[in-house]
């Protein structure tokens, strides 16, 4: 029977093609009531036999059988750009590692000295200097004032003062005579180092830091190329005494060359002196006078030439090199450096016997 083949491949189509997962839903139940109408059809046209029954089991199977819904394609939403958190570097663990043991470095291969004949063998080092002495004779001239005398001025002052006059005459003989300016510190190195002295050195010391060294005494030495020795008193230029050298010039005098050395912060005794009292006069006098001159002071001159061991073993201790006297003489050696003997020049001191003083030092 046509329809009966008809239902059949309907139902095979419904089955095989519409049941896919590809097909919607719509599309396989419009077949349903077509089926159930071709069934109804068979049935009343075979009067219920087998076909109608199986066209309406398969119809319910067809029925029964779940739809399958497609399941639409997702559609790509694209995200949004997510900004890159910097992720924290791991800290690389420190591995332990063997340290390898150091490799022995073979010891230096001794290269053998070249022969050196005996015309090739260099000479002995030649010394700076020759050895030093044990002692030089050198006259140490003392002045105390380079001015005119004060009307009122006393024995004791006439005795102490050498006029601008007279003693740029004794400058002048000196020149001709071919003496040489030297400093105390020249003698020491001779006697330590062996460094020559001038043929004919003198050394030329003034006491007591007057105001002519600097208005009177530095000039006439800076006309005949000479430099002096001063040796200062501390509380007179402190306090800018007006008989006395202020510290304005102690600064120029030691700028223009000259040496500025130590006599006391007062013009004391300083023997039966305690300890203390010792050190701020010593002491004190040579920190001042650096202070102000921003140079070394190696040597001090005992106020009035008086001394005692006591003294001595300060002056020494604060670092001096060596210290001047008013005793009389020129025999300069290192075991008698803290009591070096001078010349007094007086004020009555003729050219003559200035001439004459000097001449006889040299014969003996």
């Amino acid at each position: 029977m046509w329809y009966t083949t008809v239902v059949r491949k309907m139902t095979k189509n419904y089955l095989t093609t519409f049941m896919k997962p590809n097909v919607t839903l719509y599309r396989q139940t419009w077949l349903v009531p077509l089926l159930l109408l071709l069934l109804a059809g068979c049935a009343a046209g075979s009067g219920g036999g087998v076909l109608p029954q199986k066209l309406a089991e398969a119809a319910i199977m067809a029925t029964d059988t779940p739809a399958f819904t497609a399941t639409p394609t997702p559609t790509v939403t694209p995200s949004p750009t997510s900004t890159a958190t910097p992720t924290a570097t791991a800290t690389p663990t420190a591995t332990s590692t063997s340290t390898p043991e150091p490799t022995p470095t073979p010891e230096p291969t001794a290269t053998p000295e070249p022969l050196v004949s005996p015309l090739e063998t260099p000479p002995p080092p030649t010394p700076t200097y020759p050895p030093p002495p044990e002692a030089v004779h050198v006259p140490i001239l003392m002045y105390h004032y380079i001015s005119e005398l004060p009307p009122d001025a006393d024995a004791y002052r006439r005795d102490l003062t050498v006029v601008p006059a007279h003693f740029e005459a004794q400058l002048q003989y000196l020149q001709a005579q071919g003496y040489q300016s030297v400093l105390l510190e020249d003698i020491y190195e001779t006697l330590t180092t062996g460094k020559p002295l001038p043929e004919k050195p003198i050394v030329l010391t003034f006491d007591d830091g007057y105001k002519d060294a600097y208005t009177g005494a530095l000039p006439l030495l800076q006309k005949y190329g000479f430099v002096g020795e001063f040796f200062l008193l501390a509380t007179p230029a402190h306090y800018e005494a007006p008989q006395y050298l202020t510290w304005a010039d102690v600064r120029a005098m030691a700028d223009a060359g000259m040496s500025m050395q130590a006599h006391g912060r007062d013009h004391y005794d300083l023997t039966a002196r305690s300890y203390e009292f010792l050190i701020y006069q010593i002491l004190g006098a040579r920190e001042a006078v650096e202070a102000h001159t921003e140079r070394p002071v190696r040597f001090f001159c005992y106020p009035s030439g008086r001394y005692d061991n006591a003294t001595i073993a300060v002056v020494e201790s604060a670092g001096y090199w060596g210290a001047v006297t008013t005793a009389w003489g020129t025999e300069l050696r290192l075991d008698n450096r803290f009591t070096w003997p001078r010349l007094r020049v007086k004020g009555n001191l003729s050219l003559d016997g200035f001439a004459k003083m000097l001449q006889n030092l040299a014969a003996e």
